[in-house]
C-alpha cells in the first residue's frame, strides 16, 4: 500500500505540459537528418508502396498477435503509468501498448495511423517505476514527434528495395541502398529527440541516467551500486568530442546496421541539453489558455485523396502523395 501511495505522489508532482509542441524539445540532429531525408530520391516512391500493400496493418498484426496487451485490467501499474506520461507529455488518444518477452531493457514504436508501442519484459522487470516512465516516455516521443511513419518505412524498406530493384532491373535498388542509409541516419538522430521527451515525461534527470546505464548494458548484480556515476562521468567526457566529426562518423556507422547512436553518447547529448538550461524553460513554461487535449485535429486535406491530414510530414498518410 506504502508503495502505491508513493508513486501516486510521484505522479502528482509531475508537471502537467498542456499544449506541448514537439519542437519545445527537437534535437537540432534530428531536424538536420529529416530534412536530408525527405531530399532523398525515392522517398516518395517507398510511401507509395508502403499505402499500396498495407503494410502497416501487417505490421500491427506481426506485433500483436503473440504479445500481452496492456489494458486496466491486466496491468493496471502500468496502463496507468502509459496514461500519465501521455496526460504530462499532452497526446491523446493513449497508443496500445504491448509487452513481449525479452530479458534485456528494450522498447520500439510502430505504426503510423494507429501507433502501438511494444516494451520488453525486462522493462517491467529491471527498470524502477521512474526510469519505466522515462522508457515509456521516449517512445511516446516518437509518437509524438511523429516519428512513426519514417521509423515504419526503415523497417520495410530492405523488402520493398528488393521488389522495387528487381521491378526496375537493379536500378531501384541502388536508390534503395541510399534511402536506407539515409533512413538509418535519420532513425539514430531521432532518438536525441525521443529522450529529451523521456525526461520530459519522467521528470527525474537520475532516473533517465539510471535507465540509460541499464540499456548501456549494466549487470543485474551491479543495479545497487553507484555505476551512475562513472557513467555520467564518461558523458562528460564524451561532450569534449567534436561532434560535427562524430556526426559524420555516425553516418558511416549507419551503413553498417547501427540504427541506435551510441548510449553514451545520447546521455552527452541529454546532459547537455539539461545543462543548457532549456530542459527547464520548457518544463517551466506556462500556457494562459491551453487548449483542450483531443483525439485528433486536422491540419488540413491531401489534395489527392482528400484525407484529413493529422500529422506533420511531407506525404499524405493514406495515398502517399507529396504534401505542400
Amino acid at each position: 500500500m506504502e508503495e502505491v501511495e508513493t508513486a501516486a505522489a510521484v505522479a502528482n508532482q509531475r508537471r502537467r505540459l498542456p499544449a506541448l509542441d514537439c519542437q519545445e524539445y527537437e534535437h537540432p540532429f534530428d531536424k538536420q537528418a529529416l530534412d536530408a531525408l525527405e531530399g532523398t530520391p525515392g522517398l516518395e516512391l517507398l510511401v507509395r508502396k508502403i499505402n499500396e500493400h498495407g503494410l502497416e496493418r501487417l505490421l500491427r498484426i506481426q506485433y500483436t498477435g503473440s504479445n500481452l496487451k496492456v489494458t486496466p485490467r491486466s496491468l493496471p501499474e502500468v496502463h496507468s503509468l502509459l496514461a500519465e506520461v501521455c496526460e504530462v507529455l499532452y497526446l491523446s488518444p493513449l497508443p496500445d501498448l504491448y509487452i513481449v518477452a525479452g530479458h534485456e531493457v528494450n522498447a520500439f514504436t510502430s505504426g503510423v495511423e494507429q501507433p502501438i508501442v511494444v516494451i520488453h519484459s525486462g522493462c517491467v522487470d529491471l527498470l524502477s517505476r521512474d526510469e519505466l516512465c522515462f522508457v515509456i516516455a521516449h517512445e511516446i516521443g516518437h509518437i509524438k514527434s511523429n516519428h512513426c511513419l519514417y521509423h515504419q518505412l526503415g523497417q520495410v524498406l530492405p523488402v520493398l528495395g528488393r521488389m522495387i530493384g528487381s521491378a526496375t532491373f537493379g536500378i531501384g535498388g541502388l536508390v534503395s541502398a541510399g534511402l536506407e542509409m539515409a533512413l538509418t541516419n535519420w532513425a539514430r538522430m531521432s532518438e536525441f529527440t525521443a529522450d529529451r521527451a523521456g525526461l520530459l515525461g519522467c521528470q527525474n534527470a537520475t532516473s533517465a541516467i539510471t535507465a540509460m546505464v541499464k540499456v548501456a548494458g549494466l549487470p543485474r548484480k551491479y543495479f545497487g551500486s553507484p555505476v551512475a556515476d562513472g557513467f555520467i562521468e564518461q558523458a562528460r567526457q564524451f561532450e569534449a568530442y567534436d561532434f560535427d566529426k562524430l556526426d559524420r562518423l555516425a553516418k558511416i556507422v549507419s551503413s553498417m546496421g547501427h540504427n541506435h547512436p551510441w548510449t553514451v553518447m545520447r546521455a552527452a547529448e541529454f546532459l547537455r541539453w539539461v545543462d543548457s538550461g532549456v530542459y527547464q524553460r520548457v518544463l517551466d513554461r506556462q500556457t494562459a489558455s491551453p487548449p483542450p487535449l483531443t483525439t485528433s485535429s486536422s491540419l488540413g486535406f491531401c489534395a489527392n485523396c482528400g484525407a484529413a491530414i493529422t500529422q506533420a510530414g511531407a506525404f499524405c498518410e493514406r495515398c502517399g502523395q507529396r504534401l505542400g
